[in-house]
């Protein structure tokens, strides 16, 4: 694997050992005004990723349980679509072509199937624009209480606009040196109840 494979490889993993390490003490960040709490939601949108002079773009569905999540981009690089479906038994990646990967972690497995640095265990969070719990964080907060800017586990993180009501985030751009992701979430909203069995499938 080439050095620069294997330094981009070891900050995923540095990344997912924080994460895992919830026991480890963090800085206090203020809890945003208005964010749901609840970890149980779908949002449809469209992201962007841009290494040096190389990118890609892609419209973006996520829906997310607590104990749960499928996430599918469909068309990056021309692949068709990419399906991350994600529990605590571990994560598995389906592309277009019926072709199927499988690991415990899904931003190493997303790097090592595509290349892609897409730091999906940190997005679970802020997306909604809050802080990976128990994680040291640096952040800031607008007049209104909204997290407008959030530094973790080696990603700058900014939120640009927001929805009206409830302080969901509209826009968000993240940058981890080389690296950088626009998202803009075009809508929000709570899954229903009636789609758990659908996504437990």
């Amino acid at each position: 694997m080439p050095v620069s494979a294997q330094a981009a490889l070891l900050r995923f993993a540095g990344l997912v050992l924080a994460v895992a390490l919830t026991g480890c003490s963090g800085l206090a960040t203020r809890e945003p005004a208005r964010v749901p709490a609840a970890d149980t939601w779908t949002l449809e949108g469209r992201i962007a990723l841009r290494l040096e002079e190389e990118g890609w773009h892609a419209s973006v569905v996520w829906r997310q349980r607590p104990g749960s999540y499928r996430l599918r981009l469909q068309g990056p690089l021309g692949q068709g679509a990419l399906e991350l479906t994600g529990s605590a038994a571990g994560v598995i990646l389906e592309r277009a072509d019926g072709r199927i990967s499988q690991a415990r972690d899904p931003d190493i497995l997303l790097y090592q199937e595509t290349g892609w640095q897409l730091p999906v265990s940190g997005l679970r969070y802020w997306v909604r624009g809050r802080p990976v719990p128990d994680i040291k964080a640096r952040s800031r907060h607008d007049d209104q209480g909204r997290l407008v800017e959030l530094h973790q586990a080696g990603w700058d993180i900014r939120y640009t606009d927001f929805f009206q009501t409830g302080a969901l985030p509209r826009r968000i751009e993240l940058v981890n040196g080389e690296v950088r992701v626009k998202l803009i979430i075009d809508q929000w909203q709570r899954l229903p109840a009636a789609d758990e069995a659908d996504d437990a499938s």
